[in-house]
C-alpha cells in the first residue's frame, strides 16, 4: 500500500481532487475533519488542551471551542506549535490505525498544512494541487462570499505555492478546470507501476 500526501494552499481545487478520487474507489483520510473528531474524542488531546487552556476551551456540550481556541492561537506562534505537537502526533496515529483497515493499493492524506506540519516523511509520495493566484481568489471569493482583500488575507496565512509545488513529487494544475481529471488518471498510472 502506498500512502500519498494530497496537498494545495485555498481555493486550488485540493476538495474537487480529493472527492474525485473518492469517486475512483481511493480511500481518503481528511486531516482537518479527523482532527476535529480527535480533538472532540481523544481524551489524550481533550486533557492535554485543558491543561494548556483551562476547562472553558470546551464548551458545555463537551465539544471543543473552535472559536476560542482560534482566537488564542491566531497571532501567538508559541500556542499555536504547542496546540500542533498535540494535535499532529495524534492525527498521524490515527491516520496510520486507518491505513491498516484498508484493502487498495493507494490511500490519500488531504491537508491544506502537510508541509507547514512536516508530516511528509509519512508519504510514499506528496501531491500537490495547483492553480493561478487569480483562479484561486475567484474561487474563495465565490464560494466564501467574501472580498478580495479578505482572501488575500487568507492565502497570505499559507506557505507559498510555489514552496509546496517545490517540495512536491507531483503536481496537478485544476486552473482550467478539465484538464486535471487526464492529470489524476495519469497520475494513479505513475503511482500504480511505482509499487
Amino acid at each position: 500500500m502506498m500512502k500519498i500526501g494530497l496537498t494545495g494552499g485555498i481555493g486550488s481545487g485540493k476538495t474537487t481532487i480529493a472527492k474525485a478520487l473518492q469517486n475512483s474507489g481511493y480511500p481518503i483520510y481528511i486531516a482537518d475533519r479527523e482532527a476535529s473528531r480527535l480533538m472532540n474524542h481523544a481524551p489524550e488531546i481533550r486533557n492535554a488542551l485543558i491543561r494548556l487552556f483551562g476547562e472553558n476551551i470546551y464548551c458545555p456540550d463537551h465539544t471543543l471551542d473552535k472559536q476560542q481556541l482560534a482566537a488564542l492561537i491566531f497571532n501567538d506562534t508559541t500556542r499555536l506549535q504547542q496546540v500542533n505537537r498535540i494535535v499532529h502526533p495524534a492525527v498521524m496515529q490515527d491516520f496510520l490505525v486507518w491505513c491498516g483497515k484498508q484493502q487498495t493499493a493507494l490511500v490519500f492524506f488531504e491537508s491544506a498544512i502537510l508541509f507547514e506540519a512536516g508530516l511528509t516523511s509519512y508519504f510514499d509520495a506528496v501531491i500537490c494541487v495547483t492553480a493561478t493566484l487569480q483562479t484561486r481568489i475567484e474561487r474563495v471569493m465565490k464560494r466564501d462570499q467574501i472580498s478580495t482583500e479578505q482572501v488575500n488575507e487568507r492565502i497570505h496565512n499559507q506557505a507559498a505555492d510555489e514552496e509546496k509545488q517545490q517540495q512536491a513529487d507531483f503536481i496537478i494544475d485544476t486552473t482550467d478546470g478539465k484538464s486535471w481529471r487526464n492529470q489524476i488518471t495519469t497520475l494513479i498510472d505513475i503511482l500504480i507501476h511505482k509499487q
